[in-house]
């Protein structure tokens, strides 16, 4: 990540400082931009996940069919992305699917990383080149969520001061909804 972003701010150990004495509306602000990051960062590595079963798919078809086989890459495709594909995970955390400002820069990371283009001629590729992209991908998914951790505990943290202030009175649900003329 680099200098100046938002994120790097997020996660910060004073980002948190002090949360018991800032305003109700500072912690719903701080929790809505942890939101935002978070999408952004999932959406990365959805991209990232989506890849690399593009590219383990094809390695597996070769060591099964070899590269005269009738199965073909492209037909397993809808199978590979669709919701029951590789990286599907039945307990995932459910979050707002937003995107955020921050998706252009996370996008950004993901396709210098490896760009859609590197997928063109996949099925060319050789084993040990296939191999390197797999591990170049895995290791930036691997970060990707270890970062995404780390946001989400930030929002749990922003989240449970939310819940301690309606639970204790000093915030209220009603502030938050519209005012009726």
């Amino acid at each position: 990540m680099g200098a100046g972003r938002r994120v790097d701010r997020i996660l910060e150990d004073a980002y948190l400082g002090g949360i018991d004495g800032r305003s109700t509306d500072e912690i719903r602000a701080m929790r809505d931009e942890c939101e935002e990051e978070e999408s952004g960062v999932s959406f990365a590595r959805r991209m990232i996940q989506g890849k690399l079963d593009i590219l383990r798919e094809e390695a597996l078809r070769r060591r099964e069919v070899g590269d005269s086989g009738s199965t073909t890459l492209l037909a397993a495709l809808p199978t590979l992305l669709g919701d029951d594909g590789p990286t599907s995970v039945g307990n995932v955390r459910v979050t707002r699917f937003l995107v955020p400002p921050s998706v252009h820069y996370h996008r950004r990371d993901v396709e210098w990383l490896l760009g859609d283009d590197a997928l063109v001629g996949v099925d060319v590729r050789s084993a040990d080149e296939l191999a390197r992209l797999v591990g170049t991908l895995a290791a930036k998914e691997a970060e990707l969520s270890a970062l995404r951790r780390r946001l989400l505990e930030r929002l749990d943290r922003l989240q449970e001061e939310l819940i301690r202030r309606y639970k204790d009175g000093s915030a209220h649900v009603r502030e938050v909804l519209p005012r009726m003329a």
